[in-house]
């Protein structure tokens, strides 16, 4: 099995845009990638914009390739509503559009679902789907709650194994902090696990007792299933201080024989979480505490409602 992160916030904008290949079928999950609007109260830097346009670059070459298009839920990072034209030909499997989601990500469902007519050769609706491709598996979760709550709505969590090589990729799930995170994570018992960590930029609608609970998470899958590899991005990059939660986790790791990346370590390439330098990429430096001003609309948890 063939993993490669498309793009990443450890590599310079928000996504979880990912390429899995198998002998049987090649799949694209969540192909968009997108920047914070507002961020220490600036808006993208010039390097931001630059760094997005390439990462959309590759997401796009990637998708051609691809014989399936997946997207676990309708915020900006996961879907591009201005791009329906990847998924030509594809199959596209969606998150559930009219069930187990919130107001704002049912209307942008209906209306992607809308521009995608004429383009997928089939589409399929993802909430606890499964499908074998030859010797392939794809399975997806039921929904579970974005984050603590499913204030932020829902999303859908990705399986894919062949042989003896399992990759889990939970999408937003902001930890994972929730037994129903966990136990899908238990159950699909991954070698490879992309996990898009807690929210600890936000504390204000992230406390504390979130992160240790998804510590607590983590460490039991990380003792609990055959996991070798433990990829930790997305929300987790947008913290400066993201290493200050992980200490247990890497010791229960290195006691397990468990590698702990990034994205952006997985690729080999560097680490560059833009996100969270903007104050810098502006030559200003924003206190730890800096609130992020959002314009009307901007969730309070730093996500699209």
């Amino acid at each position: 099995m063939r993993i490669v992160p498309l793009a990443a916030d450890s590599l310079g904008a928000r996504s979880m845009a990912t390429l899995v290949e198998t002998p049987d079928v090649t799949v694209v999950l969540d192909p968009s990638v997108r920047l914070a609007p507002v961020r220490y109260g600036l808006p993208p830097h010039p390097l931001e914009e630059e760094r997005q346009r390439a990462l959309w670059r590759t997401i796009r070459d990637a998708a051609k390739r691809a014989d399936v298009l997946t997207v676990s839920h309708y915020h900006y990072d996961h879907h591009n509503p201005d791009a329906p034209s990847i998924f030509k030909g594809k199959l596209a499997i969606l998150k559930d559009g009219k069930f187990h989601i919130n107001r704002s990500q049912r209307e942008r469902a209906g209306t992607f679902v809308k521009a995608l007519e004429g383009y997928p050769r089939e589409v399929q609706v993802a909430d606890g789907n499964d499908l074998d491709v030859g010797g392939t598996e794809i399975t997806f979760s039921p929904a579970v709650p974005h984050g603590p709550t499913d204030e932020l709505g829902y999303v859908v969590m990705t399986r894919i194994a062949h042989a003896d090589d399992v990759f889990v990729h939970t999408s937003d799930v902001l930890g994972p902090p929730r037994k129903a995170h966990l136990s899908f994570l238990l159950d699909a018992d991954p070698t490879v696990l992309y996990v898009d960590g807690p929210m600890t930029h936000m504390p204000e609608n992230y406390p504390a007792e979130e992160t240790r609970r998804s510590v607590a998470n983590l460490l039991r899958v990380v003792r609990g299933t055959r996991v070798r590899t433990l990829i930790v991005d997305h929300h987790a990059l947008r913290d400066r201080a993201w290493r200050s939660w992980m200490p247990p986790l890497l010791e229960a790791a290195e006691a397990h024989d468990v590698s702990v990346l990034t994205a952006s370590e997985f690729a080999g390439k560097a680490l560059d979480p833009l996100e969270s330098r903007r104050d810098e990429l502006y030559g200003v430096r924003a206190g730890p505490g800096a609130p992020d001003a959002r314009p009307a609309g901007q969730g309070s948890a730093g996500e699209d409602r």
